[in-house]
């Protein structure tokens, strides 16, 4: 005897779904018409609200050289005694003193013994700064004349680091981990 289907089951089941599916298409529409009002509040009735954003210019630091010249001094530098992070650290800090730092990495050797400033391009007093925020003697500035390269100085770290007056403000950047 074959089997009887019920169709009173099936119906229960249809109008759950139907009944899900209208609760569904009505939160919706309420969302859609919701956004819609939201809109044509925003469109037709504006208030006249008017947002102040602060100037991100102003929370830069600036060196007494950028205030004089307009100029930003931009620098690479170059971690020349091997010690890790050395280069970062270094970064952070003179990114605080105002400095533009455009990249750290390793040096091609790790065999540099004093910490030195290659002068590339434009004004020696872009590296008479850094050697002022440094506290390194001007004595360590190498001109290197070229007007081709992207960076008015260049940073060597060399294994004089930890003698370095400035080093004890540096140290305070280091990351943590």
């Amino acid at each position: 005897m074959p089997r009887r289907n019920r169709p009173g089951r099936r119906k229960t089941t249809n109008n759950f779904k139907t009944m899900i599916a209208n609760v569904t298409l009505g939160i919706l529409a309420l969302l859609v018409f919701g956004f819609l009002t939201s809109s044509m509040k925003r469109i037709f009735y504006n208030t006249g609200v008017d947002a102040n954003y602060t100037d991100l210019s102003t929370l830069l630091t600036k060196t007494e050289y950028e205030k004089n010249t307009g100029h930003k001094i931009q620098l690479e530098i170059w971690n020349g005694c091997g010690i890790s992070n050395l280069a970062l650290m270094y970064t952070d800090f003179l990114r605080s003193e105002g400095m533009d730092v455009m990249d750290s990495k390793n040096a091609d050797h790790f065999n540099y013994s004093k910490t030195t400033i290659f002068h590339h391009r434009g004004d020696i007093n872009r590296a008479l700064v850094l050697s002022e925020i440094l506290k390194l003697d001007p004595i360590n500035i190498i001109e290197d004349k070229d007007e081709n390269l992207f960076y008015d100085l260049t940073l060597i770290i060399g294994k004089d680091y930890i003698d370095l007056p400035s080093y004890r403000n540096a140290v305070l950047f280091q990351p943590p981990f």
